[in-house]
């Protein structure tokens, strides 16, 4: 763990300094980013401990933890201090019950649930969503994929709803929007076809190998 935690602070702290030398020092990126970190690390603990006791949550108290070990928040506060944005009250919003951040949360957490759940549960890890609403309803676990898919397809329509209103009432910043709801986009992308990070030999690989090495045919775009 000493090694873990050696790695994560060296890299967190390495990127930080490149972030500000490149954009500038008014942000406090590492602050920022350690805050993100630390939240993170404590929603994962939470899941050890489940397993550990061999506890199943109902599907309320898995979300309510699993918003932070999802992973999006740390995603979105890398990407944005990435990109330049400057704005203390544009980052903050990202650890505030802002409704954007929230349902970001559930596509990321829900996704990947079901691009990882059949591998996590082969390995007896700690229970998804999937599990937790199975148990929790006593229904199968394809009934409960299906009230996951629905769950995803809702929370699709509130984010399109948010940023349509967003448009017209300009009620957050422009980059912010943008940055949250790109990551809820790379999570679909991602998981669709499975488990896209943890078995990086299907469709993510195809994916990235047209995005950055195969060349696009500019004569047979030229003549089409």
């Amino acid at each position: 763990m000493k090694t873990c935690f050696q790695a994560l602070y060296d890299i967190t702290n390495e990127i930080a300094y490149d972030i500000q030398e490149l954009n500038g020092w008014q942000v406090q990126a590492l602050l920022h980013m350690r805050k993100a970190w630390t939240g993170f690390c404590k929603a994962l603990f939470v899941e050890a401990k489940w397993y550990n006791k061999g506890y199943s949550p109902s599907l309320e108290e898995y979300l309510s933890n699993a918003l932070i070990s999802s992973g999006a928040i740390v995603i979105s506060i890398h990407s944005m201090l990435s990109t330049g944005s400057t704005d203390e009250k544009v980052i903050n919003l990202l650890g505030k019950d802002e409704d954007l951040v929230y349902n970001i949360s559930i596509i990321t957490r829900l996704y990947n649930d079901l691009g990882t759940s059949m591998a996590e549960k082969e390995r007896g890890d700690a229970p998804s969503s999937i599990y937790c609403y199975a148990r929790e309803m006593d229904v199968s676990e394809k009934e409960a994929e299906e009230h996951i898919k629905n769950m995803i397809n809702n929370t699709w329509k509130k984010i399109n709803g948010q940023c349509l209103n967003n448009q017209s009432h300009n009620l957050l910043p422009c980059s912010f929007v943008k940055v949250t709801t790109n990551v809820a986009r790379m999570v679909q992308c991602l998981y669709q076809f499975g488990d896209g990070f943890g078995i990086q030999d299907r469709e993510t690989r195809n994916h990235i190998i047209s995005l950055l090495i195969e060349p696009f045919n500019l004569d047979k775009t030229a003549k089409d």
